[in-house]
């Protein structure tokens, strides 16, 4: 009988220990969820005037067909070439305006079209293409500009050079025809 006494005793014992050990704690210091409206505040963003931001925004392209575009003949200015030692050539129509850009002065001969401009490469600059929305730059991808150059001129033609968004390769503009400076 003293063995069923004890085992009673330590079980009962043991109860009351974890009994007591699961009172509950009041810790007026902790963060603890509730609802908006149990809550303090707004429930909405602490920093309302600095928004947070989550998941992805999708990026759309205001353009959305290919176009074309012929650079020079009536109407087409060339501003900035004031000399034959001249690293730009830049031709403005309204508010077309095409640019292209070289490393050194150019001499006669080719030029690929390339992001920026380097040695045998130059770069082309295209704002505000027509049939396409304004206030977009686009900017030469691939191509080939022929330059003849002398001591009173320079000309550079091309045809076909595809220009694109600087996030977007599709749509394009092909752009044609000769910037010229005498």
């Amino acid at each position: 009988m003293k063995k069923y006494l004890f085992l009673g005793s330590t079980l009962l014992t043991i109860c009351s220990l974890v009994f007591l050990s699961c009172e509950k704690k009041n810790n007026s210091n902790a963060i603890t969820p509730t609802y908006k409206e149990e809550a303090n505040g707004t429930g909405g963003n602490p920093n309302a005037n600095n928004p947070t931001v989550t998941g992805t925004s999708t990026i759309t392209n205001p353009a959305s067909q290919n176009s074309s575009l012929f650079v020079g003949g009536s109407g087409w200015s060339n501003p900035t070439c004031v000399s034959t030692g001249s690293t730009t050539l830049r031709a403005i129509n309204g508010n077309i305006d095409v640019t292209l850009n070289f490393l050194t002065p150019p001499v006669t001969g080719t030029y690929n079209i390339a992001g920026s401009p380097g040695q045998g490469s130059c770069s082309m600059i295209v704002q505000n293409a027509p049939n396409q929305p304004a206030g977009i730059v686009w900017y030469g991808k691939t191509g080939v500009v022929s330059v003849q150059s002398s001591t009173s001129s320079i000309n550079a033609s091309f045809s076909g050079i595809q220009c694109v968004q600087q996030t977007f390769n599709f749509p394009a503009v092909s752009v044609s025809g000769n910037i010229g400076c005498n």
